[in-house]
């Protein structure tokens, strides 16, 4: 079996923001799910089995359920697994007296460090206060933080605190393609709803310029990946695919329950390629800026005409519509 290093647990993709660069595509739209005691018990013993040491926590926004979130910790304190760190947008930072006794809260139950996010695209959604009265809370509260990108809180920091801004107004104060200077200077890995972006920033080629009969990388990397609430494993960079956490950290792929994974797993887009146009799949002449956007195009596709186990979970694909 092998072992996850890099890791996260995804305790529920619904999230009070639809950022543009979202991995997971979450929005407010999707299933207000969240990760069980029964699941985070059983993620826990299959960590500990596969050796891990340690996970990061993230959604979604993990503290829109602050008791599965909790309940997650203490499953995975059960195990000896170490939290490196809970990702969220700051939304629930409201009250100081209440974000208070969330922080003591975590920190009875071992946690020390959290992740801020603040950037551009949180800003359409959160005010800009709540992730500054975070980091004062942290600070406080001896907790170790680091917001994630720390540039954007300097820069974002002349705007008014107290409201949102939409997508116009932040065209009108930070330039026309703050969306595409965003994404280059955030290094982002153009999937998710990112893929959006990605077709501003690159030329298309034909889909046939992207076709590789090598495996794709980011399925067999078994180190990073990310467990979900459903008990699914994402592979890195990969969203809305997924296998049976198992499965994956044993990288059994059977064709007749993963026929994209496996495919992927073992020729590439080239292997996948042949399947959709099997299933009627038609390339779009005007090309793709991407090889993942190809390979989106090609899930999309057989979500539709050819759905199966591993195109998952659906509500990816659903929430990859939520901004445009």
């Amino acid at each position: 079996m092998n072992t996850p290093i890099y890791s996260g647990i995804i305790t529920n993709y619904v999230c009070t923001a639809a950022c543009r660069h979202c991995m997971f595509a979450s929005s407010p739209a999707l299933p207000k799910e969240y990760i069980s005691r029964e699941m985070a018990e059983r993620l826990a013993r299959l960590l500990r089995k596969a050796g891990t040491d340690s996970v990061h926590i993230g959604g979604g926004e993990p503290f829109m359920d602050f008791e599965a979130l909790t309940t997650l910790i203490a499953c995975l304190n059960d195990q000896g697994i170490g939290i490196d760190y809970i990702e969220t947008n700051a939304f629930w930072c409201k009250n100081e007296d209440f974000a208070r006794k969330r922080l003591t809260h975590l920190r009875s139950l071992g946690v020390e460090t959290i992740m801020v996010s603040v950037d551009p695209f949180h800003i359409e959604y959160i005010p800009l206060e709540r992730p500054i009265r975070l980091c004062q809370l942290l600070r406080e509260s001896g907790f170790d933080y680091f917001v994630w990108k720390e540039r954007y809180l300097r820069m974002l920091s002349r705007l008014d605190r107290t409201r949102t801004y939409s997508h116009q107004e932040l065209k009108d104060i930070l330039g026309e393609d703050y969306v595409t200077e965003t994404a280059r200077e955030y290094g982002l890995g153009m999937n998710g709803r990112a893929l959006g972006i990605a077709k501003d920033l690159f030329p298309r080629c034909p889909a046939e310029h992207w076709l590789s009969n090598s495996p794709c990388g980011s399925i067999g990397d078994t180190a990073h990946c990310h467990l979900d609430l459903y008990g699914n494993i994402v592979p890195s960079g990969c969203p809305g695919l997924s296998a049976k956490a198992e499965d994956y950290l044993n990288e059994a792929f059977p064709a007749d329950r993963y026929p994209v994974l496996s495919r992927l797993a073992t020729g590439g887009t080239t292997a996948l390629f042949n399947y959709a146009r099997e299933k009627g799949f038609t390339p779009d002449p005007a090309g793709y800026p991407s090889r993942c956007s190809l390979c989106y195009a090609m899930r999309v596709f057989l979500l539709e005409m050819a759905p199966s186990q591993d195109l998952a979970p659906v509500c990816f694909y659903r929430g990859m519509e939520a901004v445009t």
